[in-house]
């Protein structure tokens, strides 16, 4: 007699479950009946038999290749069922978003849509939670450098005109913060969650490490410079899948071109690149069309430079604490080069244009 019920309500569950899938969800009364089905207890013996019959015969794009817990499939589904505030942060019914997920795969029973359904709430439970979990943002102004720390211990700085943006609280296999700019990174070690910059267009990934990531949207190339630890980097421009393209260890730096994404790895003293942090600005035998861009960032200014010559002029200098107006007399005083201060305008709200400085040759000095 048992066995005849057990049997009768499979049939009943099977027969509900294709007819409801086939209408698209099934109207008001029948999806309430679905909801009801998953919560009562005697149904979940039958529904676990059925995911265990339909099973060999499910062919998943990509196959599952780990072993599935159908125990705990179903109370995800459950738990999921019984969270209003889930279901209105989606603002879609769980009976649609799980239809409307696996609706496209075809040539499949209809019943193995509640194993996928139980994979789904595991597998992309920590992606779903990453969206609802809000963002926190932190901006550099120009002119300025910013200390930060992260939910997880780690903690930085932001360089000039940089942005970081992160999670409020990290969940998930990884850490991943968002950065654009240049920003220098503290991280605490986590074995399980590698901690992971994302500029876009490039990840560098870490553990225990200290390094400085260099990427203003204007830069020509990614500069990557490690301290202490270990780095990967992986590119994963133009949509394309993240590929491994370098290694680092201590004392080296990664630059990578942002228009052919070759990739130079070089020998180099990281205090020269991390420096900043401390207030410092560091110029080693750099082009002047370099040393340009980073004063012009650090002072929020505008340096033109008049005569292309001066564009590969390598200079050498070390600035701490220097005002704009010292770091130019300087540089008048060790290099072929000089400047005039064009005038300031003054905006229709009442603010100035930033200042404006033009370099020339010394020898140019004479006719201006």
């Amino acid at each position: 007699m048992e066995q005849n019920k057990k049997t009768l309500r499979k049939k009943e569950l099977s027969s509900f479950l294709q007819d409801v899938f086939q209408k698209s969800g099934g109207t008001q009364k029948e999806q309430e009946k679905l909801r009801n089905y998953l919560k009562d207890p005697d149904f979940s013996i039958t529904i676990k038999y059925i995911l265990w019959e339909h099973w060999e015969r499910t062919e998943l794009n990509p196959p599952v290749k780990e072993k599935i817990d159908f125990d705990r499939n179903l109370e995800k589904i459950h738990y999921k069922l019984h969270i209003k505030e889930w279901q209105k942060n989606r603002h879609i019914p769980i009976h649609k978003k799980v239809y409307q997920t696996f609706s496209r795969i075809a040539a499949i029973l209809i019943l193995p849509v509640i194993i996928l359904a139980g994979w789904y709430f595991i597998h992309n439970e920590k992606t779903s939670s990453l969206e609802n979990i809000p963002y926190a943002k932190i901006y550099s102004p120009l002119g300025a450098r910013t200390h930060f720390e992260l939910p997880d211990g780690s903690s930085g700085w932001l360089n000039t005109g940089s942005t970081l943006k992160f999670p409020i609280r990290f969940k998930g296999r990884k850490r991943t913060v968002i950065l654009e700019g240049e920003g220098y990174f503290e991280v605490k070690k986590d074995a399980k969650k590698p901690f992971v910059v994302n500029t876009g267009n490039m990840k560098v990934m870490a553990l225990g490490t200290t390094f400085n990531v260099q990427n203003y949207p204007d830069d020509k190339e990614h500069a990557i410079t490690l301290e202490s630890g270990k780095l990967v980097i992986y590119d994963h421009y133009n949509g394309k899948k993240a590929k491994r393209i370098s290694t680092l260890d201590p004392g080296e730096q990664a630059i990578i071109d942002k228009q052919n994404h070759s990739v130079k790895k070089i020998k180099v003293n990281p205090g020269d690149y991390c420096s900043w942090i401390n207030g410092l600005l560091v110029f080693r035998s750099d082009p002047m069309e370099e040393v340009v861009k980073k004063i012009s960032r650090w002072y929020n200014a505008t340096i033109i430079i008049k005569d292309p010559e001066l564009r590969t002029y390598r200079y050498r200098a070390t600035f701490k604490d220097e005002t704009l107006d010292e770091v130019l007399k300087l540089l008048k005083m060790t290099s072929p080069i000089d400047y005039k201060e064009n005038k300031r305008k003054k905006l229709p709200d009442g603010t100035f244009t930033k200042r404006e400085i033009v370099l020339f040759l010394k020898t140019d000095f004479s006719t201006n």
